[in-house]
């Protein structure tokens, strides 16, 4: 897993060609107000009150262009790969700290991530895709 200190400094811009992603600076989510970037569902967020640290990246995994979706998973150093069922992400990762069945047709496995430093891990995974989405929020938001 990547260290906070790289974290903080990703820009989805970095990735995909600037003029494709939507860059806002209003975003109540989270009961935060947030600023980012973002292409489709997939978000880069920043606190507003904290504008130069990425906190939390949201990756829509069927949205984004293939290549550049694997550069983005080897750059966050996280060993998942869209389409994964839930054997595969255990084996990666372990058992996750919660499982949720929100709809019938996908569930959602939460990690706590601790080295090098603490993150929430959440994926989704769908029935008939597997591993459709993730959603990594450093943790511990008082020491950027």
């Amino acid at each position: 897993m990547l260290a906070h200190k790289q974290f903080f400094t990703l820009r989805l811009s970095d990735y995909l060609a600037p003029e494709t992603v939507e860059v806002f600076d209003s975003w109540r989510f989270m009961g935060r107000e947030w600023m980012g970037e973002a292409f489709g569902a997939t978000e880069f967020l920043r606190l507003r009150s904290r504008p130069e640290y990425t906190l939390l990246i949201n990756l829509d995994l069927q949205e984004l262009p293939a290549l550049k979706m694997k550069e983005l998973l080897q750059r966050l150093e996280l060993a998942v790969s869209p389409g994964m069922d839930e054997r595969e992400v255990v084996a990666a990762l372990g058992v996750p700290t919660k499982q949720h069945d929100f709809l019938p047709d996908r569930q959602t496995l939460d990690y706590q991530l601790f080295q090098p430093d603490p993150y929430h891990l959440s994926l989704t995974l769908r029935k008939q895709k597997g591993l459709t989405n993730l959603l990594l929020l450093a943790e511990d938001l008082s020491k950027p």
